[in-house]
């Protein structure tokens, strides 16, 4: 049996007992090799050429586990994030390709609870930079700016304060800027509001918005927050002179500093800073704690 099927042209099927050569039946340890060497053979399905012939290669894998394969994993993100350097690397030399824009891994569990515990669907996609998603709450996500030059992720400093990795914590100068929801590193900021205050951790997004009965993870529920407030208002990322504010598609307004936010859009702004929801109903200041 094939270790990689491909369903469709941009969704390919991981049998991760294959891939680490198990007895047929016998429970495989998903764990950060068996991660990277899957996104490398998926990235060997990529056939498309430039017009001069050299390969173009997906720039964005996306793998969903099942959700204990995707428990287990989650506390190895360090060593997932530097066997995928280290094996894309080898791969990326190996191909001579191009990218469209910067290489992301994002690895999420199955919220469909419908595969099966060792296997795993990748799905790929050419996506230039400028229509990145941001990364959701529960996922961890792999950013690597530059390619392969010499066998090797080339990095590349980031440039201006909005540019991606700057100041990443754990990943000083690499280039490589690593997003873990709900990490466990020492908070750097905190959000205050009338009657409540959170601690935010540097680099970790997290969704802003009313009390309710099915808040998701890695949520700051405003209490005291009205009816105007909704239930999933925002979502803020904290670094570490700066902070990045999205308005959800349905929300009611965000301001930031006193500039508006589109629906469905996000801006930066430097620390500290005012964020005030629909039109000063409820407004609360992000400030550095460290």
């Amino acid at each position: 049996m094939a270790v990689i099927h491909k369903d469709s042209p941009d969704q390919f099927r991981v049998r991760f007992g294959e891939l680490a050569r198990v007895r047929r039946g016998e429970p495989v340890h998903i764990d950060p090799f068996l991660i990277a060497r899957a996104i490398a053979l998926v990235m060997r399905e990529c056939k498309v050429r430039s017009a001069a012939g050299k390969p173009i290669t997906w720039n964005q894998y996306r793998m969903i586990l099942a959700r204990r394969d995707f428990d287990l994993i989650r506390p190895l993100q360090a060593p997932l994030e530097r066997d995928l350097k280290q094996v894309l690397a080898k791969e990326a030399k190996a191909r001579k390709a191009e990218l469209v824009g910067e290489l992301r891994v994002t690895v999420v569990f199955d919220e469909a609870d419908e595969l099966p515990g060792g296997e795993g669907v990748v799905r790929v996609a050419f996506v230039p930079n400028d229509r990145m998603e941001q990364p959701r709450p529960g996922e961890m996500t792999m950013r690597l700016d530059g390619w392969a030059v010499a066998g090797e992720i080339a990095a590349r400093a980031a440039v201006g304060p909005g540019a991606a990795g700057a100041g990443a914590p754990g990943a000083p100068g690499t280039g490589v800027e690593t997003v873990m929801v709900g990490d466990a590193a020492a908070p750097g900021c905190a959000l205050r509001w009338p009657g409540g205050e959170a601690a935010l951790a540097l680099g970790a997004p997290v969704v802003v918005g009313r009390p309710h009965p099915d808040q998701p993870a890695y949520f700051i529920a405003l209490t005291g927050a009205g009816a105007k407030v909704n239930k999933l208002h925002f979502w803020i990322e904290a670094r570490p002179a700066s902070v990045r504010i999205g308005r959800f598609a349905k929300s009611n307004p965000v301001h930031v500093g006193g500039i508006p936010i589109a629906a469905g859009e996000e801006l930066e702004v430097a620390l500290p800073a005012e964020v005030s929801l629909s039109h000063g109903d409820f407004v609360l200041s992000v400030f550095r704690t460290s």
